[in-house]
């Protein structure tokens, strides 16, 4: 990086056609949706599936915890297939009705034992559905979740694509696949997987993280990316979705003081005004006539250098930018750095500019 120079001022060129403007572009970080499978939700009580309450389990609890710890519920959503959330609770009517049966069976083998006191039998006009209907609803209320649904109007296209998968199998074979003691796994999987391929939103999103201990949906990030042309990837664990989100995120949730003040009004000006100055792009190839720019992104990195003799701990700021030029007869365009110093982060003073390219 060069040495620093601080900027002059100079009178712009009113003849120059350089119309960048921040308040004519808007700079969004990237807006991710999380959609959770079936096995990533199930909460557990010894081991067994939990009927006396409704809850997700612990993958979604951490994921949760970690957004709303670094304030990335802005730009991080989590979203639920509607169809899971009825498998859980047909799982735990289910698991309820088996553990009645069980305790009939106990209580029956023991009765007549004298150190054994019969115990009643649970209320057979409880209706354990509608307790979990209850519990569920009590739960999903105190949640900020995107729930994806097939609609009815949908149901013969979404019916046409299950059939297509089935007979493609070369291309799309899973998540039809069936494992394990459930011989519905496969049609369940592709309930909750075309829930996601009709999701109305999609276009409001840049990346999808699927979270699943399944490997049935090996083939489906090529189905779901030449439908949506989005990035979508297969991840089976809390760990890896929270590497993948501190990968995407990790300036914001370091330097968020930082970063937040890179996107503000003022700052933006600044970085506007500095690039108003310049008339003149020097190249490889020669110098350009500079006729516009665009601020890419204000901060594309963020640097806190440590203290030395010469001077106290500083911090550098790397904005993205596009030089629109013109060489001879050749309009061309080059990114630039722009690396603004700041004094400090309490005051955030700017102390001067300088660029990777030279610009004149």
């Amino acid at each position: 990086m060069g040495r620093f120079k601080r900027s002059k001022s100079k009178k712009r060129d009113r003849k120059q056609k350089i119309t960048g403007n921040p308040e004519e572009t808007q700079y969004t970080m990237l807006k991710t949706l999380i959609v959770f499978d079936t096995n990533a939700l199930r909460s557990t009580e010894a081991g067994q599936v939990a009927y006396r309450f409704f809850a997700f389990g612990k993958p979604f609890q951490l994921i949760e915890e970690y957004i709303n710890t670094n304030n990335l519920n802005e730009y991080i959503h989590l979203a639920i297939p509607s169809w899971a959330i009825e498998e859980l609770k047909d799982q735990k009517n289910r698991q309820y009705l088996e553990d009645v049966e069980k305790y009939k069976e106990v209580t029956e083998r023991l009765f007549g034992l004298p150190s054994f006191q019969k115990m009643p039998f649970p209320q057979e006009e409880f209706d354990c559905r509608a307790y979990i209907q209850e519990k569920a609803e009590e739960f999903l209320a105190t949640k900020q979740l995107k729930k994806l649904d097939i609609k009815e109007e949908l149901a013969s296209t979404v019916l046409k694509s299950m059939m297509s998968r089935v007979l493609k199998e070369e291309k799309f074979k899973k998540p039809f696949a069936h494992s394990g003691k459930f011989k519905d796994a496969g049609f369940k999987d592709n309930i909750v997987w075309e829930s996601l391929m009709h999701y109305d939103d999609v276009e409001a999103y840049d990346k999808f993280i699927f979270i699943t201990k399944d490997t049935d949906y090996g083939n489906c990030q090529n189905e779901f990316k030449e439908k949506w042309n989005k990035h979508i990837i297969t991840l089976k664990d809390e760990n890896l979705v929270k590497a993948e989100i501190l990968k995407d995120y990790e300036l914001y949730i370091n330097e968020r003081v930082i970063y937040d003040y890179t996107h503000t009004e003022y700052f933006l000006n600044y970085l506007n005004d500095e690039l108003k100055q310049k008339s003149e792009i020097v190249t490889e190839t020669g110098m350009g006539k500079i006729e516009n720019f665009k601020i890419n992104e204000p901060s594309v990195n963020i640097e806190r250098m440590p203290p030395s003799e010469e001077e106290d701990e500083y911090i550098l700021v790397h904005s993205s930018t596009i030089i629109f030029y013109k060489e001879g007869l050749n309009k061309k365009e080059q990114e630039v750095i722009m690396t603004t110093k700041l004094a400090d982060e309490e005051t955030k003073e700017i102390i001067e500019t300088v660029y990777n390219i030279e610009l004149i």
